[in-house]
């Protein structure tokens, strides 16, 4: 106890026998080697002794810098205490030849202090003795130096090493001029070189070129760590502290890649090219081909095959104007790997005809350009005539389309009853008769009224049911009630129906489709409000979008579209 406390009696007289100034700061600037192979990197250590500050990198123009982070470390040395801020860089030269490291400034508590300079060789001389030298290194290649625009080509990166590593950094690069994607598969096998083994690893990127001429690829860039077993060299920042040796920083960097990009050539005129590179099919399908008027068929076509299948668009249908048609979301099933994207893209227009007939529809075409001819090449693919019947529905109601509301038939009345008195022809009937009954007289009073009330009430009758306003409430009724005894793909088609009646019979119209844009305008016609007319809109639009989207309904789903097309029917009837 006695000798602790004398020593940190000794410890702070020492201290306080020091000298009163501030210890002077320095700053210094060392490398690991002077001499590198092109992509090879050299490690930069910057120390600031007896203070903090901050190292300007801009001069280092002929290096790419990558930090290796900052340490600090303090000592006592005859009863002086210094304190030392370390900065860590990796550098990798930019060309070969002899390169400078300049003179870098750096700044503490506001003065500014200077390195010296010092100077690299960047030569192959170093790798002379060839792979079986090297402990690892990088590349990188393309599958095509000269594809076409829009073209799809794989590039590749490459580790191979015989040492162990850890904590690998990769920075791919930037893909100027492409469209990039990274494969999330990779590859590691082991390889025999020179009669050792090596480990390499492949990383693989699809690239589109976006526009014709010379596209350069930067250099990717590694950082690992090269574990050094048994080392007894200081540790640095990127030791492995699980490691009794040491992990020594090594960034590794790939050659530039230049690929001469080729433009597509002309298309002749009268022709659209669909932006479509590579080797592609075009088919085309019906769902049905005799339908009703009101009922709805699919046309599907499918674009399938190699390249930029993703960004296929939809092809042109001429649709004759008596189809309403309704354009589903296109559907991918694209997979991308080494090879590239391949795959097909589906697209699906539900087509509603609103009056009969036979209907011829033009074949699809597609022209994409063909990589392995050169040439830009055109598909057809034929869809069948449609078959359009009237709908039973039409054929069973006694109404006809019309442009506008219908009047009223008016029916002549006819008068069954006979006179209350009959009439008299000679002078007997003035002969005085005995007074009727005081209920009798009321009755005869009465009779022609009630004969009049019921006369007027079966008029009503009969123009209600000749009206079309009357037949589409009827029709809307019916088809609520069917929806509700129904499975989900009828209750769709059902609803639609109902919906579409009770709006037609709010316009006073009848017929058998509706756009939600047509509803829209109808009722506000009619006198209904902006905001009534938009939501028996936006609610025919719903269950459109669910009966041609394919899309199955649930329970919950399946009531709450009834519910609301039941409220909506009786708003609309009102």
């Amino acid at each position: 106890m006695r000798r602790t406390s004398a020593f940190l009696i000794l410890l702070l007289v020492l201290f306080q026998a020091g000298p009163a100034v501030a210890a002077e700061v320095t700053v210094r600037a060392r490398v690991d080697r002077t001499t590198v192979s092109p992509g090879e990197s050299l490690q930069l250590e910057v120390t600031v002794s007896n203070g903090k500050g901050e190292v300007d990198l801009s001069a280092l123009t002929d290096f790419k810098v990558l930090s290796g982070g900052t340490s600090s470390s303090v000592q006592i040395i005859n009863g002086r205490m210094s304190r030392e801020q370390t900065h860590t860089m990796l550098l990798i030269a930019q060309r070969k030849g002899i390169v400078t490291i300049p003179a870098l400034n750096v700044e503490v508590d506001g003065k500014t202090y200077t390195t010296e300079p010092i100077t690299i060789t960047v030569s192959d001389s170093t790798a002379s003795g060839g792979s079986a030298d090297k402990e690892a290194w990088v590349t990188a290649e393309v599958s095509n130096l000269s594809p076409f625009q829009g073209q799809q080509i794989t590039y590749t990166f490459r580790l191979t090493n015989r040492v162990q590593i850890n904590d690998a950094k990769f920075q791919p690069p930037e893909f100027k001029g492409f469209n990039a994607k990274e494969i999330e598969e990779r590859r590691s096998y082991r390889k025999l070189i020179d009669g050792r083994d090596h480990m390499i690893t492949e990383v693989y990127f699809v690239l589109t070129p976006l526009s014709a001429g010379l596209q350069t690829i930067d250099p990717a860039v590694l950082q690992v760590g090269i574990v050094r077993p048994g080392s007894r060299r200081s540790r640095s920042p990127f030791d492995d502290f699980f490691n009794r040796g040491t992990v020594e920083p090594k960034v590794l960097q790939t050659e530039t890649i230049r690929v001469q990009v080729r433009p597509l050539p002309p298309l002749e005129a009268g022709r659209t090219f669909s932006g479509l590179v590579g080797r592609f099919d075009l088919t085309a399908a019906v769902e049905s081909t005799e339908l009703q008027v009101g009922d709805s068929a699919t046309v599907t076509v499918t674009v399938q095959g190699k390249g930029n299948v993703m960004d296929a668009q939809s092809p042109d249908l001429k649709i004759p104007p008596a189809f309403k048609h309704y354009a589903d979301n296109a559907e991918e099933a694209i997979r991308t790997d080494r090879e590239g994207a391949s795959g097909k893209k589906i697209f699906r227009t539900a087509l509603v005809p609103v009056q009969s007939g036979t209907f011829t529809l033009p074949p699809v075409q597609l022209v994409y350009f063909d990589i392995n001819e050169s040439a830009y090449r055109t598909l057809t693919a034929a869809i069948p005539s449609l078959t359009v019947r009237a709908s039973d529905a039409a054929r069973s109601t006694p109404v006809a389309v019309t442009p506008g509301p219908l009047k009223p038939l008016k029916k002549r009345v006819a008068f069954t009853g006979r006179d209350i008195l009959p009439p008299k022809e000679s002078l007997d009937a003035v002969v005085s008769r005995s007074p009727i009954a005081g209920t009798l007289f009321i009755c005869s009073i009465a009779a022609p009224a009630i004969v009049f009330l019921i006369l007027m009430w079966a008029q009503r009758l009969i123009r209600r049911d000749l009206s079309p306003m009357a037949a589409m409430k009827t029709r809307a009724r019916r088809a609520l009630k069917q929806a509700r005894n129904n499975d989900a793909e009828d209750v769709l088609t059902l609803l639609y129906q109902a919906l579409t009646a009770a709006i037609l019979a709010a316009a006073g119209r009848t017929g058998e489709a509706l756009t939600w844009k047509e509803a829209r305008s109808l009722l506000k016609a009619a006198g209904k409000s902006e905001e009534e007319a938009g939501r028996a809109a936006d609610l025919l639009s719903r269950i459109e979008s669910h009966k041609f989207s394919g899309s199955t309904l649930n329970e919950a789903q399946k009531m709450d579209l009834l519910d609301q097309t039941q409220t909506m029917v009786g708003k609309l009837a009102r």
